[in-house]
């Protein structure tokens, strides 16, 4: 059963909205490849706004995403094209923020 997730919010600098919608779109092939991950949404929030939605049944699958091929891609990639907004930002990447699903929740 899917009890956790993440939601991280990126906002792109001017001019870099497609590098960013580029590389979320590119990120696929490599959440499918984690078998822990039983969901992952990338999500354009507004024209330079987005945000990534991923779902795990455990903390062992949260961890193993976090420490897996996307987020090393993530870490290598977030400060090119990446706005900091505020103090609260760190090179444009709100801290993940984390959750447990609420029942009624659907997965399959």
């Amino acid at each position: 059963m899917t009890k956790l997730g993440l939601l991280v919010t990126l906002e792109a600098k001017a001019g870099k909205e497609a590098q960013l919608a580029n590389f979320l779109t590119g990120a696929l092939p490599l959440v499918e490849a984690e078998p822990e991950t039983t969901a992952w949404f990338a999500i354009r929030m507004g024209p330079s706004t987005f945000g990534i939605f991923d779902a795990f049944a455990d903390e062992r699958g949260r961890g193993a995403h976090l420490s897996g091929e996307v987020a090393k891609a993530a870490d290598s990639w977030r400060s090119r094209p990446l706005k900091r907004n505020d103090a609260a930002h760190r090179n444009g990447m709100m801290p993940p923020a984390y959750y447990e699903m609420m029942p009624p929740t659907i997965t399959r």
